[in-house]
């Protein structure tokens, strides 16, 4: 067996490293998630569909990652020259598997956060659908596309003109897909909070600014995997674990930070009620302490408490909006 070449093993050592370290980071914060989601947030929505995705996101991401630890100390230590394994192969297709699905349900999650702070407003869902749906459809072609080198690399998928980079273009509308959500996302909430600031005490605005940070936080973890994976795609390495990881880092990492309280104030945000002060200004007032943390887990979009007032109900609406991010 030939020596293994530096220029072979080095990129692929390095991307084991950073692997074991997120890992190791998304390991203790899905832990933290776990106990925050079934310990705070008593939510239909979370119950149903937010818990469960966070656990498949979890679990996709530990497959792929124990396959690729083998795969990766495999091909490191013994292909030179190079001799693929069936197993190496169907550890491959797991990879790209796990990672397309695990893409999909990062979507699907961010997606639904667009609907909940932006109600049925076709001319915003109907284009950010499409977009998805392009997206997706180019992540399944891609996922095709890398399945059929893994199987024979002699017979490449033939797909689009030579001079185009599909994997660019997979990534690169990706990374567009989920930087328009989450700039959605956080525009709306800006947008709200300027809205109703004039009403609300000024320790209270803090909490839309915290919001919108984690927000948009979290909603940069996988665009600059992308970004960084589209620019670096010219070597063979796989970083496929890296973008699973990638994923379910972002709503994990907010189910954390809004279960330990940093996108909420228990003390001047346990409550939603408004009332008149004498001279007919709106305020806000407590109605409900256990809504303080449920704002940004938030349950489907519904109609809010109805005032004696339509701007009343209006401003309402909106911070209900707001308050469903996640």
């Amino acid at each position: 067996m030939e020596a293994v070449p530096v220029s072979y093993a080095r990129p692929r050592i390095i991307i084991i490293m950073v692997e074991c370290v997120l890992y190791g980071i998304y390991m203790v914060l899905f832990g933290l998630a776990i106990w925050t989601l079934s310990n705070k947030f008593h939510l239909k929505y979370v119950k149903n569909f937010f818990f469960p995705v966070i656990i498949a996101l979890f679990s996709l991401a530990t497959l792929n990652f124990a396959y690729d630890l083998v795969g990766e100390q495999y091909a490191i230590l013994f292909t030179i020259p190079v001799d693929v394994k069936p197993w190496m192969t169907a550890g491959q297709a797991i990879d790209i598997l796990t990672y397309t699905i695990s893409d999909i349900l990062g979507d699907m999650l961010l997606f639904y956060r667009v609907y909940a702070v932006w109600g049925f407003k076709k001319k915003v869902l109907l284009p950010v659908l499409v977009l998805i749906l392009v997206a997706k459809a180019f992540s399944f072609i891609y996922t095709a596309y890398i399945m059929q080198i893994a199987i024979d690399s002699a017979v490449p998928l033939k797909l689009l003109p030579s001079k185009i980079s599909f994997p660019d273009l997979f990534f690169m509308l990706n990374a567009i897909a989920n930087m328009t959500m989450t700039l959605l996302i956080a525009g709306r909430i800006w947008w709200i909070s300027r809205f109703i600031e004039a009403e609300l005490p000024e320790q209270r605005r803090g909490w839309y600014n915290r919001t919108i940070a984690i927000v948009t936080e979290s909603g940069l973890i996988y665009p600059v995997y992308l970004i960084t994976e589209a620019a670096l795609s010219g070597g063979d390495q796989n970083a496929f674990t890296i973008g699973a990881i990638a994923v379910g880092l972002a709503p994990t990492l907010v189910a954390v930070r809004v279960g330990l309280g940093s996108a909420y104030d228990n003390r001047t945000l346990s409550t939603t009620r408004r009332g008149e002060s004498s001279g007919g200004t709106l305020r806000l007032h407590v109605a409900k302490s256990h809504r303080a943390s449920s704002f940004v887990i938030g349950d489907m979009p519904g109609s809010s408490h109805q005032d004696g007032s339509a701007s009343e109900a209006s401003m309402q609406e909106e911070a209900k909006k707001a308050r469903e991010v996640v």
